[in-house]
């Protein structure tokens, strides 16, 4: 069994290599490797390594490894993901609904999450869909102005 340490830097070494768009791919391309792992174990991986989601120049969306010498700034980071992958933003009673480009959202969500906005109770992410919870439908109403204004 492959330690994690390994595991990680293998995922580093193929997004590095080849343009990996997806979750699903990873983990297809980890098991071609002899690595076995569950999609969960691949999202954790991209998580910690601050893998995060970048177009190339034909617009495809695809896993970059995070530039260290940058410190992250989260409202940059949201902005960023926010502007190049949501598709909508709707507030629906005490929960905002982002609709995004399919295999994007977890990524988002992270990027949602980091913000630490003090109307973000806490967020779930699919797909191709965030949903972000907040106390009541007058902090959703304003969350996703403010998240429209900041780059959706």
């Amino acid at each position: 069994m492959l330690s994690k340490r390994r595991r990680q830097q293998l995922v580093v070494g193929l997004v590095g290599k080849h343009r990996v768009g997806t979750q699903i791919e990873l983990t297809r391309r980890l098991s071609r490797a002899g690595v076995e792992v569950t999609q969960a174990t691949v999202s954790r991986d991209i998580r910690e390594l601050g893998l995060r989601k970048v177009r190339d120049e034909m617009g495809n969306a695809h896993y970059s490894v995070a530039d260290d010498d940058e410190p992250r700034d989260p409202v940059k980071a949201c902005r960023h993901m926010l502007e190049e992958f949501a598709i909508s933003i709707t507030p629906a009673q005490n929960l905002v609904v982002v609709r995004s480009e399919i295999g994007t959202a977890p990524g988002l969500g992270r990027v949602l999450d980091e913000l630490q906005h003090e109307l973000v109770i806490g967020t779930v992410a699919g797909d191709d869909t965030v949903v972000v919870v907040t106390s009541d439908q007058a902090d959703a109403e304003s969350l996703a102005g403010y998240l429209g204004e900041l780059g959706g």
